[in-house]
């Protein structure tokens, strides 16, 4: 059996560590993250929503704690779910 807690704090942490990148990102190499983005979406451009905002602290900050809370109620109920399944 997988523990939920344990399971849902290591995902949330590699979700938080990989907002801080794409936050990097934005700044260093943000015509990357956009070509990255465009192909993730094959027969749709986006070159239409393109933009020039860089995020500030707050908004990343922000960006963070909601995709890592996000993702540690999803794989916590996930995995609970998979616990009772798998008895």
């Amino acid at each position: 059996m997988l523990k939920p807690i344990v399971f849902a704090n290591s995902a949330a942490a590699i979700m938080a560590i990989w907002v801080i990148v794409c936050a990097l990102l934005s700044y260093i190499a943000p015509d990357l993250l956009f070509t990255v983005a465009q192909s993730w979406m094959h027969s749709i451009s986006l070159e239409a929503v393109k933009t020039v905002f860089i995020p500030n602290f707050g908004s990343i900050i922000l960006g963070v704690v909601s995709a890592a809370s996000l993702t540690w109620i999803t794989v916590y109920f996930t995995i609970t779910l998979y616990n009772r399944l798998a008895k």
